[in-house]
């Protein structure tokens, strides 16, 4: 069957230029065929390639819109929480306002009041608790003396601090109701006159009905008031008295009354305090602004 093969014409010249010819067609059309696989693969590489990048883009893009919705979040979270906590600055300033108020309005506001020929307190008022003055301050042992029941506690503290330091100090009157003012003002008028009005008040005008101011005295002077100025109590009064909420009411000087260095009226600390470092007198303040340290009356 192959002996063609053997044929001379077979492996001529012509049979050789037809097997190049043949050979030459099939590796033109293997390149050709490469060539339009490359040229697909180079198609299919450049689409990838464009599907990526439109694909980054959009990531990139919605990253973008992630970052600016986040920077909204939290600006408007920033912005509630601010608003949140001014409105809780609100409430508590409004808690505080209230308190305020309540503190205030539960402190008698008779208690700094200029009584002496200017205010007024009617037969009713007494002071809503009175406690006794520990008989070991009071002069003379067969009388109680009583103050106004949040009063007490600064006096007592004035009266041991001046005992730790050797200060002979006493008390020898305290709260007085208005019958007992009246009594005591009627028997001072029988006694002097109109000369009484110098050093005595009417009922009504006393701060002694307040249950906040004392009359002091030393139990080597006995009752006696005279001279009392020339104590070392009374100079340790002036020096201290205010560190416990007292005040000398009458100073030398005074439009009301002459001048009475035993008369001691509790303002609180915070004014006694503010009246002793600026060297002022209680009548001298406004009273608008003596009533603004109600407050901390009792502190």
């Amino acid at each position: 069957m192959l002996s063609y093969l053997k044929h001379p014409f077979f492996w001529g010249p012509t049979a050789c230029s037809v097997a190049l010819l043949v050979l030459l067609g099939a590796t033109c059309w293997e390149y050709q065929e490469a060539t339009a696989d490359h040229q697909q693969t180079v198609t299919a590489f450049a689409s990838s390639t464009d599907t990526y990048r439109s694909f980054t883009y959009e990531i990139r893009i919605r990253e973008a819109r992630l970052a600016e919705e986040k920077e909204a979040v939290i600006r408007n979270l920033t912005s509630e929480q601010e608003r949140n906590n001014a409105i809780q600055n609100q409430i508590d300033g409004l808690k505080g306002s209230v308190a305020v108020i309540q503190k205030v309005n539960a402190t008698d506001k008779e208690l700094l009041q200029k009584y002496s020929k200017v205010y007024f307190l009617n037969e009713n008022y007494a002071p809503p608790q009175l406690t006794v003055i520990s008989p070991e301050f009071v002069w003379g042992i067969d009388k109680a003396l009583e103050t106004h029941a949040q009063v007490t506690p600064f006096l007592h503290a004035l009266l041991g601090a001046a005992r730790s330091q050797n200060i002979d100090l006493a008390v020898l009157s305290a709260y007085r109701s208005f019958n007992t003012q009246a009594s005591l003002k009627s028997a001072y008028t029988v006694r002097y006159g109109a000369g009484a009005n110098a050093f005595s008040a009417d009922q009504g005008y006393s701060e002694h009905q307040l249950g906040t101011t004392v009359d002091f005295t030393t139990r080597a002077g006995g009752s006696v008031l005279a001279g009392f100025d020339e104590t070392a109590a009374f100079t340790w009064l002036r020096e201290h008295a205010h560190l416990y909420g007292f005040v000398l009411s009458y100073p030398e000087g005074n439009n009301y009354y002459v001048y009475e260095p035993w008369h001691w009226r509790f303002v609180g600390v915070e004014l006694a305090s503010k009246l002793h470092a600026e060297s002022r007198d209680f009548y001298d303040m406004d009273q608008r602004v003596l009533d603004t340290y109600r407050i901390s009356l009792f502190d």
